[in-house]
């Protein structure tokens, strides 16, 4: 929406809720001054208006004529200015769901997965890898929205110009090309799409040194979000804080660890280790590599592949602090240390993490899901729950999952620490395989509303899965802030041994 328009929408909310307002003045004016001329003419018919007033009953009527007239235009103005500040209230309100209906209109882009012209793995990983750049390059423009990488790589060999495709995604343009590599130059085409008009709007063909790919890819994020919305400011690309090498054997090494590390595999686990510590060695002062390195270490401690226990922890966390010594502002070490410190319970610093984290990539799933978390720690839950909507939005089915459960749950959890019971159940309907703080919630909801559940299914399913659970640690693992709902759901399990 331009802004005349948004200009003019606004101006039409004000005038509207004045509009009412003076409407019911003049309509409760009109009543009351014919209903006071018909009085009057009772009036003065049984009372001698010359001994009170000294007026005749004619001359007194045409001054209460006149009087009415005149006090139309006092009592409408005076009612105005009198009610104007109560005015404000909901010409903000009707405001702030115009710009709500806005923003929730974003332009909506999908990347699709660029050619190798190559037609080789290593060029694979080099292409790969540009265009998870440009995804992520793009999700930091909080103007638009982007579909996740996830999604994203989902699209390759699908036919994005196709009916069926632009139904099931109604995107409103895409971003497609090809990449080819040759010595230490990178030949790219690529081109912006039109799905509505099915047109190209924009393409654009480089030939550049590798050396050259940030600034590269920052142009093309340029000339897309130009191409989309116009001419903007576009705050997130700093790129002098974000260069994150010189070196294009570091960068090329760190992109072959980032691929294989969300393989989510034990070998592809431990091939990214070696390709993340040879990034490492190339450059040391890169600190994409020690970020990514630090969240292999700890998708292998999560998967249960680790096998040298505490000396991975240690690697982890020096790891992890190098990365954060580099470049404190990537977005992706910052979530790594946000949940870190949910496991230690300590949610100052977890929301002070989890929210540089969301500044920096406000639109990547794993953000949006620990920003969530942090935000329920410090009770601000209906936020949280706008921040786990997005997330589940933006990719229901994340990682490696088969399903949605894990976004639903955490939504199901916002929902029932903000005592919306009736559409946590709503949710639980959705999820194919609760966890046991979904069922204990659930539990602890049918208690609270007098709802009989020893004869549900869901229960009795959890009695059989749960029944060697040692809820202590389990209700540690919860990482809840609030004492009262900890101390309640230990009376729970108590109650079920």
């Amino acid at each position: 929406m331009s802004n005349l328009k948004l200009v003019s929408s606004f101006l039409k909310i004000r005038f509207h809720n004045i509009g009412t307002l003076l409407l019911k003045t003049a309509t409760t004016y009109a009543v009351g001054g014919f209903a006071a001329i018909q009085l009057s003419s009772i009036v003065v018919d049984n009372v001698s208006t010359e001994e009170v007033l000294g007026l005749t009953p004619e001359s007194f009527m045409q001054l209460l004529f006149i009087a009415v007239l005149i006090g139309f235009p006092v009592v409408l103005i005076s009612t105005f200015i009198y009610k104007r500040n109560s005015l404000n209230a909901p010409i903000e309100e009707s405001y702030n769901e115009l710009i709500k209906g806005i923003s929730s209109q974003k332009p909506k882009i999908g990347v699709m997965p660029f050619e190798n012209l190559n037609n080789d793995n290593d060029g694979a990983f080099l292409v790969d890898g540009i265009v998870e750049d440009l995804i992520t390059e793009l999700s930091m423009v909080k103007e638009i929205s982007v579909a996740t990488r996830k999604t994203c790589f989902g699209f390759r060999g699908k036919d994005y110009t196709s009916e069926a495709f632009k139904q099931e995604w109604g995107f409103d343009y895409v971003v497609s090309g090809s990449i080819r590599s040759s010595e230490d130059r990178l030949r790219i085409s690529v081109e912006l799409s039109d799905m509505d008009h099915d047109e190209v709007i924009w393409s654009s063909k480089y030939d550049k040194v590798k050396a050259d790919i940030f600034d590269l890819q920052d142009e093309i994020v340029i000339k897309v979000i130009t191409s989309v919305i116009g001419e903007i400011e576009i705050t997130s690309l700093k790129r002098a804080h974000r260069k994150p090498t010189e070196d294009m054997t570091s960068y090329e090494y760190t992109l072959k660890g980032r691929a294989l590390n969300q393989k989510f595999k034990k070998e592809a686990n431990d091939e990214a280790l070696i390709m993340l510590d040879a990034a490492i060695e190339a450059d040391a002062l890169n600190p994409l590599p020690h970020s990514w390195k630090a969240c292999t270490l700890g998708q292998r401690m999560f998967m249960g592949w680790d096998e040298q226990g505490s000396d991975t922890m240690s690697t982890f966390l020096e790891t992890l602090s190098k990365a954060n010594e580099i470049d404190d502002n990537n977005w992706n070490t910052n979530r790594i240390l946000a949940e870190a410190h949910l496991t230690l319970n300590d949610f100052e610093k977890l929301k002070l993490y989890a929210s540089k984290a969301y500044k920096a990539n406000p639109s990547n799933p794993h953000v949006l899901s620990i920003y969530g978390d942090a935000l329920l720690r410090n009770n601000e839950i209906e936020s949280a729950i706008k921040i786990f909507e997005k997330m589940y939005e933006l990719e229901p089915v994340v990682a490696s999952d088969t399903n949605s459960d894990r976004p639903l749950q955490a939504i199901f959890f916002a929902y029932y620490l903000n005592n919306d019971f009736n559409k946590c159940i709503e949710i639980f309907n959705e999820i194919e395989d609760f966890n046991i703080r979904t069922w204990i919630s659930l539990l602890d909801i049918y208690k609270k509303t007098n709802r009989d559940h020893l004869s549900e299914s869901w229960y009795e399913l959890g009695m059989k899965k749960f029944r060697d659970t040692n809820w202590k640690n389990e209700i540690k693992s919860f990482h809840l802030s609030n004492k009262e709902i900890k101390d309640n759901f230990k009376n729970i399990a108590s109650s079920l041994a």
